[in-house]
């Protein structure tokens, strides 16, 4: 699955485990933005669940991700 929808499928779902209706995710949209939902706990899942499926920490890089889209765009690279 690419990198972008796996990351929508669990914001979503988390999203709406916390009794959030979102149905998509705006990745220009920063990672603990409120329009999304998600408690720091929530995004920290949500990291682990990527780690694991990619093999690598995100927030490891010298310019680590503000945004969704940042955030996909670094796990994209590393599946080149």
């Amino acid at each position: 699955m690419d990198a972008r929808k796996r990351i929508e499928l669990l914001v979503v779902a988390l999203n709406r485990r916390n009794g959030g209706d979102l149905s998509g995710l705006d990745f220009s949209l920063r990672l603990l933005d409120a329009r999304i939902g998600l408690d720091s706990l929530d995004l920290a899942e949500v990291l682990v669940d990527l780690e694991r499926e990619y093999g690598q920490t995100p927030f490891d890089r010298p310019k680590p991700p503000r945004t969704w889209d940042e955030l996909a765009q670094i796990l994209e690279a590393s599946t080149r």
